[in-house]
């Protein structure tokens, strides 16, 4: 499955906002991955010197009587700064190991919306001890995916990098260790033993720490998508009955030659279809663009917040609004902003609503996102000419409507 069809699985099954954080954690590991093939060049090139340098103390032994072993430098150049090899290697070591601990914030998040929909901890409450704790509640869930998520804590490439890095944030550096055998030739770059909270850790080689732990997190990320995958591909989430997708939009016209010259609709709002009988207190919202469906290299999904400060709630099969729903968060949402990707929680009002309803629909910007939300727009019959009124056009109550479908049929509500 690629990525794109990842993501529209995860639109389908309403928990799309989830993906941000699996791409998150996939970047960290990808950058960890880019500074760990670094610094294997680098200790390998540091060995292969080093190695060069005592065999020409022997080769000179031999030719001249005498061989002189002098320590010797070198520097790497870093983005046209050179520093010593050894800073280098402490540079990347902790560099990779702060990547791997900041991983697994993501990768909390990642399962905790992925899996929990609108029940998921809050943002700020989110790490892998409450998440874990959190999924052993849900019973459709359990597996051996779910099982060893839980144990993750206690595992032993876990409690490295957690170890390693709240060290150095805590108490004291640790510092790498590279050194060369004079006799042997041979090389050692390790990351010396060192305690955390009466857990020791034994001086262990860099790369082969680093690999361990490299290859730890990039499992478990890979198992979290084989498990979503399988999981969304026969069954949904259960908890996500108020999220919905692109409202629609109203725009009324005076008349058709307004809509010809660009000018802006006299009567405008977005809204949903409800049964009057039948609807949610709260409504999650999220704006997609889904063209998957199209097929051909083109088939793409975009995903975007809703920045629509007030929807109508519009009775099925007519035109009468029977309340609004404005955000609960009450802030100010742009398509694109500084806010992460959400189902946009709004509630419903049936009262007292008249007169936001008019103030929404006759005055301040109005925007239409043609790709986010299928159109109805209607123009004032008094420019319709009597030859175009014999042409099917739907002209009821004074009115000429037009639908104007957007190309995405799948994004419009269920």
């Amino acid at each position: 499955m690629t990525d794109h069809e990842f993501l529209k699985l995860l639109k389908d099954k309403k928990v799309a906002d989830a993906y941000q954080y699996y791409d998150s954690s996939r970047y960290k590991l990808a950058l960890a991955r880019i500074s760990y093939e670094a610094l294997d060049k680098i200790i390998n090139n540091y060995f292969e010197t080093g190695k060069e340098s005592i065999q020409k103390v022997f080769s000179d032994a031999i030719e001249t009587g005498k061989g002189e072993y002098r320590p010797h430098s070198e520097s790497v150049n870093f983005c046209g700064i050179e520093i010593g090899v050894s800073t280098a290697m402490n540079k990347l070591t902790m560099e990779i190991l702060s990547l791997l601990h900041n991983f697994f914030d993501t990768y909390a998040q990642w399962i905790n919306a992925s899996m929990l929909g609108e029940n998921a901890l809050e943002i700020s409450r989110v790490s892998l001890k409450s998440v874990e704790r959190e999924i052993a509640n849900y019973p459709e869930y359990a597996s051996q995916f779910v099982t060893d998520f839980c144990d993750i804590v206690n595992k032993s490439a876990y409690l490295y990098i957690s170890d390693f890095n709240n060290t150095l944030k805590h108490r004291s550096q640790i510092y790498v260790e590279n050194s060369i055998n004079i006799f042997t030739a041979e090389g050692s770059v390790a990351i010396p033993d060192f305690e955390k909270d009466g857990r020791p850790h034994s001086k262990e080689e860099v790369l082969d720490i680093l690999k361990s732990a490299l290859e730890f997190c990039e499992n478990q990320l890979y198992e979290s998508r084989q498990f979503i995958e399988n999981y969304y591909l026969n069954a949904d989430c259960l908890y996500v009955a108020h999220r919905i997708y692109n409202p629609k939009t109203y725009l009324f016209y005076a008349s058709k030659k307004d809509i010809e010259d660009s000018k802006a609709p006299i009567n405008h709002y977005y809204y949903i279809e409800v049964d009057p009988t039948n609807f949610l207190t709260e409504y999650h919202i999220m704006l997609t663009m889904d063209r998957m469906g199209n097929g051909g290299e083109d088939g793409r999904i975009e995903l975007y917040n809703s920045p629509y400060p007030i929807v109508m709630l519009r009775e099925k099969n007519s035109e009468n609004i029977i309340g609004i729903m404005k955000p609960e968060d009450g802030e100010i949402y742009e398509i694109k902003d500084f806010h992460s990707l959400c189902y946009r929680k709004y509630v419903v009002r049936t009262t007292d609503f008249e007169i936001e309803k008019t103030q929404a629909m006759c005055m301040g910007q109005f925007h239409y996102f043609p790709y986010l939300s299928d159109a109805t727009i209607v123009y004032g019959i008094e420019d319709v000419k009597k030859d175009e009124s014999n042409e099917g056009s739907a002209i009821a109550d004074g009115a000429d409507a037009i639908d104007n479908k957007n190309q995405n049929k799948s994004s419009t509500n269920d």
